[in-house]
């Protein structure tokens, strides 16, 4: 695997634009590339106390910040060379984002290395303007400093002018625009953010997004507003964006009053996601002073939005085309002429608005963006002639055709524990059992995976647990998967259950028997996350897509089969609306590549981003044992390894009460074993358990579990041995994912089946064909 490391001074939890375009360049070129892996080091911002601070973006693996507090020059100097000395290995590029070495030394050591050196312009820090910061003295020693990189980035043509100026090499120096990303917007988006800011819908929405601070020169727009509500009295001005120097937000403010604007100019603040703005506003203004390229014009341009910018030349006037895609101006009299006509004529900002979306998806698309990077990285697919036949040429900034973007974030993840929030239960609250049930086809366990696997039978023998779960008051969740929901055999008995209010349903992946059929079957791509992120999310889309027409509600809760979640399973399902996701099995590591294990994931829930839109509710299962609550994350992995097994080490730490791994399910656990799990979980404050099986288990012969009616029974007498267990020892009760996640109980199914969609299991056809001839 081909690692890039990027070079900044500054991130989070200090906002810079650089830091942002990161974070979402990142994410689409690890959809691009799958194989490169990208991380951060960080120079100038001190180390936060808190590393969740600095947790924003699942695609950069690692973000290492450099220093505490605030070290001297030489001091920095010297941590960074020692830095580059001790991983510099690691990598096959490094990417210099800002000129972040004075002195030349980690530049001279990584190119001594044979690394792939890149250095980016992106505000006022082309070549001639970097050397003319030396004293004259030194300029001559700097520009050769500067001949040690491979590659020159330039964000705008400024830039790129200014660098070929210093005479560096033409086929060094590339022309790279900031891409954009523009997610798709739920219906409604705008109306509702409007209503949450006080806006009413004859509001016209004046919309300035970026730091608040002199080079953005806010202030600009709010001693122009009274001319503009001279003739558009419905305008209000929207500041969207950090307080970036504290006295000059205060000058705002203090504009405000003096001008009488309370009301007319709302301060939004920081916020992590500024598309729904966009969709709120109906034009976009911004006077900033200068810029590299200032992403957020292009952006409202591919919302469609109207906009009104302050004419930088060679950065903003090659797509800002007055008159056609939005208005440029040099002075206030300039201001206020562009923005009247566009606020008092609706049908004049929709034209101007669609041309600039069109130009702008044309022209800055991120996919083309990050193939750029890719190819002048030189590593993954874009480094072999056969990548390299399927990427963008360097210098295609233009193509006429762009690429299909999958709009996915990169903002949580189900497995990289520094996006996860753990949800404490307190002291003394009921424990609470969910029981889910992955209601799958049936297939040979031992056998490579088939397409062709499609028997949903088993779900015809269902109600035998249902006895079971009906003495106890257990209402199981059904995670279905494509076969289930697309056959009447697997859906039909769904359905009734659903009718009776019995049982729930989610959603399960399993990717060799889910549309659309673009990869081999194999091992590896029987996980889901293993897929590239674009493929993944299309199956999970078709997925949900297929079970809300079998059973007539959206499914909110997810799980991969064979718990084979990857690290962009957290952004596809946020993506498509789910609440909860329950692909993870503490201490158990699927049998696959990955860097990912789940030795040290928590088995209680938790919350898989920082906005707590998505919950990962765990499968129960832990390592129980006198090593397990200090060593069992590191023991683990060596002890329940094969050789372990074969050597019968494993075993050993099972029989001398040291370390076993627990999970909690009828399917090769014996109730002893389930008990055993809970009591010790109990005695660690673990409040909320999770049991599951198979559905084919409930057939004799499917699975591995159950091979005649007698395991049958046995299975069957193991639900309800434990089920009393934990209502009358542990004294817990069973209990919805939905209460865990905090969400209002599932709608009544006699509802869906007023609807029209609840018919009886009977003769009806599948609603897709199930599989390929």
């Amino acid at each position: 695997m081909s690692r890039v490391l990027h070079v900044l001074k500054y991130y989070r939890p200090a906002f810079t634009g650089e830091g942002v375009f990161l974070e979402r360049s990142s994410a689409v070129m690890q959809e691009v590339a799958p194989d490169v892996g990208h991380d951060l080091l960080v120079t100038h911002t001190p180390r936060p106390e808190d590393p969740h601070q600095a947790a924003a973006c699942s695609t950069l693996d690692r973000v290492v910040h450099l220093v505490r507090g605030e070290p001297g020059t030489i001091r920095r100097e010297v941590a960074l060379v020692w830095w580059f000395l001790r991983n510099l290995r690691r990598y096959d590029t490094v990417h210099f984002r800002t000129h972040a070495d004075w002195y030349f030394l980690s530049y001279a050591i990584a190119r001594l290395a044979g690394r792939r050196l890149v250095l980016s312009a992106t505000l006022d820090d082309s070549l001639p303007v970097l050397t003319g910061q030396y004293r004259p003295s030194l300029r001559g020693i700097a520009a050769r400093g500067f001949r040690l990189f491979d590659a020159y980035v330039s964000i705008s043509p400024k830039l790129m002018n200014e660098t070929l100026s210093s005479g560096a090499d033409p086929a060094r120096c590339f022309l790279v625009p900031c891409g954009v990303t523009v997610p798709e917007q739920p219906p409604g988006t705008g109306v509702r953010l409007r209503e949450s800011l006080g806006l009413s819908p004859d509001d016209l929405v004046l919309l300035f997004v970026g730091g608040l601070c002199r080079r953005k020169d806010p202030i600009f727009l709010i001693e122009n507003l009274p001319a503009v509500l001279a003739s558009a009295p419905q305008s209000k001005l929207v500041l969207l964006g950090p307080p970036l120097e504290p006295d000059y937000v205060e000058m705002l403010h203090e504009r405000v009053r003096a001008l009488g604007l309370e009301g007319r100019v709302i301060f939004a603040g920081e916020q992590t996601n500024p598309h729904p703005y966009f969709a709120a506003a109906d034009i976009l203004v911004f006077a900033s002073q200068m810029e590299g390229f200032g992403t957020v014009v292009p952006e409202a341009m591919a919302h469609g939005r109207a906009v009104v910018v302050r004419r930088l030349p060679g950065v903003n006037d090659d797509f800002v085309l007055e008159g056609e895609t939005g208005s440029l101006f040099d002075t206030a009299e300039e201001y206020v002429a562009a923005v009247r006509p566009l606020a008092t004529d609706p049908a004049l900002r929709g034209r101007i608005g669609a041309a600039g979306r069109a130009l702008v998806r044309r022209r800055f698309g991120m996919r083309t963006v990050a193939r750029r990077y890719l190819d002048i990285y030189g590593v993954g697919d874009a480094a072999t002639p056969e990548g390299r036949a399927r990427t963008i040429p360097a210098r295609a900034i233009d193509p006429e055709v762009p690429e299909k973007e999958t709009g996915l974030g990169a903002t949580g993840s189900v497995l990289d524990t520094r996006f996860h929030l753990p949800i404490p239960s307190p002291a003394g609250d009921q424990p609470r059992l969910v029981t889910m049930v992955d209601a799958e086809e049936a297939f040979d366990w031992s056998r490579p995976f088939s397409r062709d696997s499609s028997d949903v039978s088993s779900m015809g023998e269902q109600y035998r647990a249902h006895r079971v779960f009906e003495r106890h008051g257990v209402s199981p969740l059904y995670l279905a998967d494509y076969p289930v929901a697309n056959q009447d055999a697997g859906r039909g008995p769904l359905r009734e259950f659903l009718r009776d209010g019995a049982c729930e349903v989610g959603a399960q992946m399993h990717p060799w028997v889910t549309p659309p059929f673009e990869e081999l079957v194999c091992d590896h791509n029987s996980y889901a996350g293993n897929l590239p992120p674009a493929l993944e999310l299309e199956k999970a889309r078709r997925l949900t897509d297929i079970l809300e027409k079998a059973f007539g509600d959206r499914p909110l809760i997810y799980r991969t089969g064979r718990f084979g979640v990857g690290p962009r399973t957290a952004d596809v399902l946020r993506h498509l609306g789910y609440l909860a996701d329950t692909s993870v099995t503490p201490g158990w590591q699927p049998d696959r590549r990955g860097r990912w294990g789940y030795w040290d994931v928590s088995p209680r829930p938790y919350w898989c981003d920082r906005d707590r839109t998505l919950m990962e509710i765990p499968v129960t299962g832990a390592l129980v044992g006198r090593l397990a609550r200090r060593h069992g994350a590191r023991l683990g992995p060596l002890a329940f390894s094969r050789a372990a097994g074969r050597f019968g080490m494993t075993g050993a730490l099972a029989h001398l009460g040291l370390l076993e791994r627990i999970r909690l399910t009828p399917e090769g656990m014996t109730l002893e074993e389930g008990k055993r799990l809970v009591r010790a979980l109990l005695a660690d404050g673990h409040r909320t358990f999770v049991l599951t099986y198979h559905s084919p288990s409930l057939a004799p012969g499917n699975t591995p579990y159950v091979r005649s009616t007698e395991d049958r029974d046995r299975f069957l007498d193991w639900l309800d041995g434990f089920y009393s267990f934990f209502r009358e020892e542990v004294g817990g009760r069973p209990a919805s994912w939905r209460e865990i996640r905090g969400i209002s109980p599932a709608r009544s199914l006699a509802a869906m089946a007023n609807r029209g969609t609840g018919a009886r299991s009977g003769a009806e056809p599948a609603l897709e064909p199930p599989y390929p001839a």
